[in-house]
């Protein structure tokens, strides 16, 4: 029993260090990847919002409550195409975003198609990636930086966002932690100063030019964009966009049309903080507390068992060489 007992332990103490280092560098792994089956639904609203309305009869600015609704939705074929391509996880997402004033109008919709690193956030250019802002003219789109989150362990550090109406990636900077709701986060901000983005074609009484006729004028667009992302997940729990965009003539801004702060609404903050706090606690526990468990209570198991095993065998020689009692009383009872 005692030869038994220190090689139990040392076995036990073996399969928690492996244990251990598959949860670490294998579970982990297949944990912290970006959902294949992506579909989700975000809500950003902005109270008060100047937009340039288009209608023939109006063409001027107004100011309305504007909700923009996103969905996403994960193509799970083209997702695995692209990881076996590029040999590691690739999400293919497809999103479509909404955005109606409060008169129940519909001011813009737009669509897009992102490939991106499952693990990184990062984009990859790949499975036909476009962007289309106006109905059935889809615009081939090669995207850097991060599309639709921060990357799973997210640092204290500057990253690239992808900013579509720009056409570049911006950086987003690291501020500070905070904690929403309870929730600890990190928050970024990516801003974005005002600069010319394309041209368009308005009649010149809109951007304040004499004659009937449509004058070109500089599209000008800025925005300033404040991600609070829990960290372990790189989930964005908050998102903040202070979009400006005017015409401008020769350099000077001439009509606004848009001008809006969107924000996630209380709702959304309060769902996304209700789903992601129970799924960074989980990745924490992967891959921290349970393998720092495992390789402190393996190491102790295996050192205990080593020095059971040690003391059994000096013990051993001891118990041979010690004399019998019985023949010892059969030598005295000779004598």
């Amino acid at each position: 029993m005692r030869r038994v007992v220190p090689t139990v332990l040392v076995g036990l103490g073996v399969f928690l260090l492996v244990a251990a280092a598959l949860l670490k560098f294998y579970a982990y792994p297949k944990l912290a990847v970006a959902p294949i089956d992506q579909d989700s639904e975000t809500t950003l609203t902005a109270e008060g919002a100047v937009i340039f309305d288009t209608d023939p009869s109006m063409l001027t600015e107004i100011m309305v409550d504007l909700t923009a609704v996103s969905t996403t939705r994960g193509d799970v074929e083209a997702s695995r195409e692209a990881s076996d391509d590029q040999g590691t996880d690739v999400r293919v997402w497809a999103d479509t975003q909404t955005i109606t004033s409060d008169d129940g109008e519909i001011r813009s919709q737009s669509r897009g198609r992102a490939a991106f690193d499952a693990h990184t956030g990062e984009a990859v250019d790949c499975c036909g990636g476009f962007s289309e802002t106006t109905e059935d003219e889809r615009v081939a789109v090669k995207r850097e930086g991060l599309v639709y989150k921060f990357p799973f362990g997210t640092e204290k550090e500057t990253y690239d966002w992808w900013d579509g109406t720009a056409g570049t990636a911006v950086p987003a900077e690291f501020v500070e932690e905070t904690d929403i709701d309870g929730l600890a986060v990190y928050k970024f901000e990516a801003d974005l100063p005002a600069a010319v983005v394309g041209t368009r074609e308005v009649p010149a009484s809109v951007v304040g030019e004499r004659g009937n006729d449509n004058v070109e004028a500089d599209v000008v667009y800025a925005n300033k964009r404040t991600f609070y992302v829990e960290p372990v997940t790189g989930a964005v729990i908050k998102r903040v966009e202070e979009q400006r965009s005017t015409l401008a003539i020769d350099g000077e801004e001439r009509a606004t049309t848009t001008e809006a702060n969107l924000s996630y609404t209380d709702d959304q903050v309060a769902a996304n903080v209700e789903e992601y706090e129970s799924k960074a606690s989980l990745l924490s526990m992967v891959n921290g507390l349970f393998p720092i468990l495992g390789l402190i209570l393996g190491l102790v198991l295996i050192v205990l068992g080593i020095v059971l095993g040690r003391r059994g065998a000096n013990d051993a020689p001891a118990r041979a060489d010690a004399p019998k009692g019985d023949g010892s009383h059969r030598e005295a009872a000779k004598v």
